[in-house]
């Protein structure tokens, strides 16, 4: 009896030391840079396509939400959100917060949670599925909105001491505004690049960082870290994300497009 314990417990070893990135395959969609006034068919019918396609986990909308910071824009878009037939996350970009047209960050995200009870209160927020753990990053800016991105110290401190809390989790980081990918138009710079890439340097566990922002398709790998920056889904277009946790967290995308 006791040999068969001794087998049972090291087998439970194996397989508990085997589970770094060995949990079921996530799958998820990226929509990015809605640009929602008021209402939009593409909106409607990208959920419609998510909502039939098979094993997706989640929806991220990855900024610029909608075109216009006010509320009323920015309800009319949850109101077609609560469609879907998975969970959405929401990411902050610098067309969805200003304070001067009575859309702060506080007030954009209890808006949120009226629509969505369980997204989370604060624009930097972590999130978990499966063993992958996911980052939400805010770089907007709400006192005087521009093209350009802004990820204060703070906000680094931040993201570094998520990395070092999950630094047995493979992690992949969501937010707006791109870091290694390159601007088409440098009007788009964003602020403090430098020291966000220095902050990631000093951990192993990041995979990937997803964003939007510079409407084109673009995809690198930086210092083993895949970035990947996804066009317009004004457009009619949306990202698949899938991570085959099986496979040494291979990351494979698919641009859809609902138009053609």
């Amino acid at each position: 009896m006791k040999k068969f314990y001794k087998l049972l417990f090291l087998f439970l070893l194996i397989i508990s030391t085997a589970t770094t990135c060995l949990a079921k395959n996530i799958k998820f969609a990226q929509v990015t840079d809605m640009y929602y006034k008021g209402q939009s068919e593409t909106l409607n019918k990208i959920i419609q396509d998510i909502n039939k396609t098979p094993d997706i986990d989640f929806v991220v909308f990855t900024g610029n939400n909608i075109g216009k910071a006010n509320q009323t824009n920015l309800r009319h878009f949850l109101n077609d959100a609560k469609r879907l037939n998975k969970p959405y996350y929401v990411v902050l970009g610098n067309k969805d917060v200003s304070k001067t047209h009575d859309l702060d960050k506080a007030t954009y995200m209890k808006i949120v949670r009226k629509y969505n009870r369980l997204h989370p209160k604060s624009t930097n927020y972590t999130f978990k599925k499966g063993d992958i753990v996911f980052i939400v990053v805010d770089g907007s800016k709400e006192l005087i909105p521009t093209a350009s991105g802004y990820y204060t110290q703070q906000t680094i401190d931040w993201v570094g001491k998520q990395l070092t809390k999950y630094q047995k989790n493979k992690v992949v980081i969501l937010q707006h505004f791109p870091l290694a990918n390159k601007p088409n138009n440098e009007y788009y710079y964003t602020y403090n690049i430098l020291e966000y890439m220095q902050m990631l340097s000093k951990h192993t566990n990041v995979i990937a960082v997803i964003t939007g922002h510079y409407d084109k398709n673009d995809e690198i790998m930086y210092n083993g870290v895949y970035h990947i920056t996804s066009p317009r889904s004004q457009n009619g277009t949306y990202k698949i994300i899938d991570i085959e946790t099986d496979n040494g967290c291979e990351i494979y995308t698919l641009l859809k497009d609902i138009k053609q």
